[in-house]
């Protein structure tokens, strides 16, 4: 019995086996990156690192570590919150009226 299609070519020349397809598919995904990906990897930890500094400094010191000493200049942190909370909302919104 024959795979080919009578209408079009055949998707894979040659005369392959499934373990050479297999590997043919397969190599990208087992080799490791190449130098830019580390690269990346390390400035993305680095940010990582810095936003957890920033983390740890508010979680100790409080929001006086932003700048804020006026009683009312809190409402900066909860406006900026809702602001990108709302953002996320939006486009999970869009996205599901768009589908």
């Amino acid at each position: 019995m024959s795979y080919e299609s009578p209408i079009r070519e055949p998707l894979i020349r040659g005369n392959k086996s499934y373990g050479d397809i297999t590997e043919d598919i397969c190599k990208h995904t087992e080799q490791l990156p190449g130098g830019l990906w580390f690269a990346a990897l390390g400035i993305a930890l680095l940010a990582l690192g810095f936003g957890t500094y920033c983390i740890f400094r508010t979680v100790f010191f409080g929001i006086g570590e932003w700048g804020i000493h006026k009683s009312v200049d809190w409402g900066w942190g909860i406006t900026n919150f809702v602001w990108w909370v709302g953002i996320g909302h939006a486009g999970t919104l869009i996205s599901a009226v768009l589908f």
